[in-house]
């Protein structure tokens, strides 16, 4: 329902502007205190919600488009805000359903309302001076959106807080390019990249490495008057440092996160269903290239043992990591570190949980222990007997298993022994093996490093 009157606006304070505009007592009666939409001649339209003053505030940015000197006629229409459905799942369509997952409040305590305009969701909440805190995100994300909600967990998920008039800032801060790229990428499937401002620090000037960033983000759609250039002495090489200052943006990708991270751990059908899998690699993909570390190394005797690690300040964060390993299959133990604020979640891998890191892709989106794992796995003494995988077919005789191996007609009986007492390979009949499910899923991940 629209509502119109006209407002004859008048200079305060010796030619000021005038910001604030009186509601009539009749309308402000049928609004009932709940968000509408404001449009002024026409070409003014902003979301309020009128208090008890029977007054809203003019946005400072639309002031100059008010008729100071004459009738101003305002449109008041209620509008009808989405309300979550608990029975709609996460997941719709092959896509992330963020109407379900929205906080429902700010962390403030004040509630998020949500507008539906096409595609897109209008989120918005009242400000501590009564005005909007207000933010488009798209309805519906990729399931890979949950690599973002990793990198943010590892890198930006400490917004930092401002000042009362800008509230808090969403803040990603890497010294990896490729990761930066990604980062911006992904977040493109929720907002628009025009918010992002970016500042590049430099250990010190290098016009070829500064050209070279600053096309990469603006290829990306960033705007070149966003991006900042920086002298930082105490750098390795170079950073950068993504950052929008939005209140209820940095809150709802925090609810985001923590939702998505809750879901995952209390998920029974990770593994077994290929959206919560995909969801589940994503958010680790995304974590493990901020957070994580892979490291081998030999003891005394000779032997190689494999660790995952991630670094974390916060012990429950690290908890958090431990459950989300252990959905996986993958043990692991928190450690303190003496003196520091700093924990460890460690988990140490065999050569199973080597080949499944490699199945899932863990490592896809950090290029060094990607490829420290591929190494590591060649050099792996259980790779030896298990690289023949990778060339064997449905029928699998002796003869095949010579040729393959080159060994004498014993020591290949030998290997298919041991390859079906590991489960690897099973009976198909008489002089007759072939590959079990176990073995096929060998031969698949072998295949992308032999």
């Amino acid at each position: 329902m629209s509502m119109l009157y006209r407002y004859h606006s008048k200079c305060l304070n010796g030619g000021s502007k005038i910001l604030r505009i009186k509601v009539p007592s009749k309308i402000h009666h049928e609004i009932k205190n709940d968000f509408v939409r404001i449009r002024i001649n026409k070409n003014i339209e902003f979301l309020y919600k009128i208090s008890e003053e029977k007054r809203f505030v003019v946005p400072k940015a639309l002031t100059n488009k008010i008729n100071f000197l004459g009738n101003n006629l305002i449109e008041i229409t209620n509008i009808k805000l989405l309300k979550q459905q608990k029975d709609e799942t996460i997941v719709k369509n092959g896509k992330i359903n963020l109407i379900q997952i929205i906080p429902k409040k700010m962390r403030s305590g004040s509630p998020i309302s949500i507008l539906i305009k096409g595609d897109e969701l209008i989120c918005f909440c009242k400000s501590f001076r009564g005005a909007l805190r207000k933010i488009e995100i798209k309805k519906g994300v990729p399931l890979e959106f949950c690599r973002f909600l990793g990198y943010y967990q590892a890198e930006g998920g400490k917004e930092k807080k401002i000042n009362k008039e800008n509230g808090r800032q969403v803040v990603f801060t890497n010294t990896n390019a490729n990761i930066i790229r990604d980062f911006i990428i992904l977040s493109k499937k929720v907002i628009k990249e025009e918010l992002w401002n970016i500042e590049i620090k430099l250990k010190k000037r290098n016009r070829k490495k500064e050209e070279n960033l600053k096309n990469m983000l603006e290829e990306l759609g960033i705007n070149k008057k966003d991006i900042k250039i920086k002298i930082e002495r105490n750098l390795r090489d170079f950073s950068i440092r993504l950052y929008i200052c939005s209140t209820i943006l940095s809150d709802i990708i925090i609810g985001l996160m923590e939702t998505i991270k809750d879901y995952l751990i209390d998920e029974s059908t990770l593994l077994t269903n290929k959206s919560n899998l995909k969801m589940y690699v994503s958010f680790i993909q995304g974590l493990f290239a901020g957070d994580g570390n892979y490291n081998a190394y030999q003891n005394k005797l000779g032997g190689v043992h494999h660790r995952l690690i991630f670094y974390e300040e916060d012990y429950n964060y690290a908890l958090q990591y431990k459950k989300l390993l252990e959905k996986a299959g993958i043990g692991s133990k928190i450690i303190k570190i003496k003196n520091k604020n700093l924990f460890i979640v460690r988990a140490t891998l065999n050569w199973e949980l080597l080949l499944l890191i490699k199945e899932l892709e863990l490592f896809d989106y950090h290029k060094s222990h990607g490829a420290s794992l591929k190494k590591f796995i060649k050099i792996h003494k259980s790779y030896r007997s298990h690289k023949h995988l990778v060339y064997l077919g449905d029928n699998i005789d002796i003869e095949r298993i010579q040729e393959l191996i080159k060994k004498e007609r014993v020591i290949c009986y030998n290997w298919i022994k041991k390859m079906v007492d590991r489960g690897v390979m099973i009976k198909k009949d008489r002089g007759l093996w072939k590959l079990s499910e176990k073995g096929e899923r060998i031969k698949k991940v072998l295949s992308k490093i032999v």
